[in-house]
């Protein structure tokens, strides 16, 4: 396992990719805390992921408010004496053009989606700089890479996440913290059955899919930097230049 002695904090890591990525860095030896509002939810992945034998704990926050996420990364921190990798995963979507997109929902996606991420570097970048080392992976979408139709205020959140991200990097580097952007495409976020054999398996990525490439980011040896990777299902139709 090639992160044992090492801590991840994961935002967004009560369900869905958040607690995939989660436990494929718990699978290669790394402890984790899972970073979400409290809720029952976020107990029960915490839960599942103690019971598979991986060291985990919860991290209560709203990630949109800076008091909360100090908190939490300061409880991951204490928890693990140190931080090595933080995995930006918080994020929602919602759709609509500029003229049928609200202020509130302007503020929300912004926040979780931005915000979050900035608040969260913010607390956790000084663990990582003690520690000599370690891995920022944000997770975008295709939205943050080109223009994203019926959705400019989700792929404005995005695009500065990938902005803020590339900024960090250049900052970063000196000290031995690399920093990656993972940009996914039509993820299976419901978990409905696809079989594997199936017309429809080409047409949707799982969470799991995508956690393997965030561990392979973060188990690569410590003088590789990965840079932006897109992940797409193969019917998907795109291509490198989006």
């Amino acid at each position: 396992m090639k992160l044992t002695g090492r801590s991840a904090l994961i935002t967004g890591a009560s369900h869905g990719l958040g607690l995939a990525i989660a436990r494929a860095l718990t699978a290669e030896g790394a402890a984790v805390a899972c970073v979400a509002r409290p809720s029952a939810q976020l107990d029960a992945a915490v839960a599942s992921l103690t019971a598979a034998g991986a060291r985990a704990i919860a991290a209560p926050a709203d990630v949109t408010q800076a008091a909360q996420v100090a908190t939490a990364v300061r409880a991951a921190a204490d928890a693990f004496d140190g931080l090595d990798i933080v995995v930006l995963n918080a994020g929602t979507w919602l759709g609509g053009s500029v003229t049928e997109t609200s202020e509130a929902t302007w503020d929300l996606l912004i926040g979780l989606n931005l915000k979050h991420a900035f608040l969260t570097l913010h607390e956790a970048l000084p663990h990582l700089k003690r520690r000599g080392g370690g891995t920022i992976v944000g997770i975008s979408s295709i939205g943050g890479v080109v223009g994203l139709a019926g959705s400019p205020a989700y792929a404005a959140s995005k695009w500065g996440l990938r902005g803020l991200l590339e900024s960090v990097a250049l900052d970063v580097r000196a000290q031995g913290i690399r920093v990656s952007i993972v940009a996914p495409h039509n993820i299976n976020s419901a978990g409905r059955a696809i079989a594997p054999a199936s017309a429809d398996r080409v047409h949707s990525i799982e969470p799991a899919d995508i956690a393997a490439l965030v561990a392979h980011i973060c188990t690569a040896p410590p003088y590789v930097s990965i840079g932006n990777v897109s992940i797409w299902p193969l019917a998907a139709g795109i291509t490198s230049e989006g």
